[in-house]
């Protein structure tokens, strides 16, 4: 056994309190009997007297009870000694599903160890039920960090080998540890948003495989026998999925100018008049010029702000004029969130050899709210070689122990002994 924090130990001088109090002894007085005690006062019939221990139960109850607190603190911890396995299998969830997998998994050596490749590596069997499998991708180099722990000679990693399952600095790691990737071969064309224009649907997919991924619209008529609406006609079903059908909302701009400007807002209204209609999508754009008088900005979604005066409260985008002469766009994104820079003053020739309409429509952000759909339907995967930690050829000495902490039953057998000493005491008029 040892302690994680063994200076608390010290505070087991306080034994020597309940000792104290308890060699503190007191006896009964002498009894005068008298005739009439009238006249008399009551008094305690006990008084203090000589110095020796009493009550030796509870005494040694409430010492125990200080040794219990102290250990507690102490955090005392034992050691247990384990057996290393020779060969381990660490499995992500999701390919619990695949045949292929679990036949692979059953000609295993006897010796060998299952796990869940997810936080904490659970043991599995494969006669359990697996239905309910976790779908959410691990994070493979957190996880291959964790994988030291593993009281194993060798490690067998089964892993979809996912590129949204990386993430941060590739690890360096001191364990045997080799990574086998799945690659299904599968493309998968999963439909994200559903937006009604005019008398069609406009439908975006999602096209991924192990190698790519990419993006495709359909347009369809609202009648089209393809597609059943439910009974509130805001969601279609279409290859036995339902989908939100979004409606088509304008993007409101304002473009605000002093008379310095007026030809940085005549380029501005036209590059996004451009993007409208290469986008397919409609955007309502004001133009006020010198009075603010009665102007509420932040009615509007865009906020284009080509003036010296202080810009006024948006509750949307805004995009104000800021020279930066070393600037590498006209277009930049200020640290505060949902602001931008002009940095230079527009001309013919600036517009199209600096690209200011595809540098505004990344401004926008059209597809507010897609980019968990596009993360769960993101097939692509990476390289062994890419996927692999850093192999540390230090070696280090494992533990070949396993640490229990047994303070929570050091818990248990404190509150009984409370319960144990006010019975005591009660009993005992102490």
């Amino acid at each position: 056994m040892f302690f994680l924090n063994p200076a608390y130990l010290w505070a087991s001088l306080g034994l020597a309190v309940p000792i104290a109090i308890h060699l503190w002894s007191k006896k009964e007085g002498k009894t005068i009997k008298v005739g009439s005690i009238q006249l008399l006062s009551e008094a305690d019939s006990k008084q203090n007297s000589s110095i020796k221990l009493n009550e030796l139960l509870l005494l040694l109850i409430r010492l125990l009870l200080i040794a219990l607190v102290v250990l507690i603190m102490a955090e005392p911890q034992i050691k247990k000694n384990i057996q290393n396995t020779k060969l381990t299998y660490l499995v992500e969830p999701s390919l619990l599903k695949n045949k292929t997998i679990t036949d692979l998994l059953e000609i295993k050596s006897t010796e060998a160890s299952f796990r869940l490749l997810k936080k904490g590596f659970p043991e599995f069997e494969l006669d359990d039920d697996i239905s309910n499998s976790n779908e959410i991708v691990p994070h493979y180099w957190q996880l291959a960090q964790e994988m030291e722990v593993i009281h194993s000679d060798s490690i067998i990693v089964f892993s979809n080998g996912f590129l949204k399952g990386l993430k941060g600095k590739r690890p360096e790691i001191n364990a045997n540890v080799e990574w086998i990737i799945f690659d299904e071969g599968e493309t998968s064309e999963d439909i994200i948003r559903a937006v009604k224009k005019d008398d069609n649907i406009e439908l975006l997919s999602l096209v991924s495989n192990s190698q790519n991924l990419s993006f495709k619209k359909d347009v369809i008529p609202l009648n089209s026998n393809s597609i059943q609406w439910n009974i509130t006609k805001d969601s279609l079903k279409i290859n036995d999925e339902w989908q939100i059908v979004e409606a088509t909302i304008p993007l409101k701009v304002l473009i605000f100018n002093d008379d310095k400007f007026n030809k940085e807002a005549t380029y501005i209204n036209s590059a996004f008049k451009t993007i409208s209609k290469y986008i397919n999508q409609p955007i309502e754009i004001k133009i006020v010029e010198r009075d603010t008088t009665g102007l509420n900005a932040s009615r509007y979604d865009y906020v284009v702000w080509l003036s010296d005066k202080k810009p006024k409260e948006v509750s949307g985008k805004l995009l104000t004029f800021y020279p930066d002469k070393y600037a590498s766009s006209l277009v930049v994104e200020k640290p505060k969130s949902n602001v931008f820079y002009l940095t230079k003053t527009l001309n013919s020739e600036s517009i199209i050899d600096q690209h200011l309409a595809e540098q505004l429509i990344h401004t926008l952000d059209f597809n507010t709210g897609l980019n968990d759909a596009i993360l769960q339907k993101d097939k692509r995967i990476v390289a062994k070689e890419e996927l692999q930690p850093i192999y540390n050829e230090l070696k280090t000495q494992k533990s070949q122990a396993s640490v229990i902490n047994i303070s929570k039953w050091l818990w248990l057998l404190l509150a009984s002994l409370l319960i144990l000493e006010r019975i005591v005491a009660n009993y005992r008029k102490q």
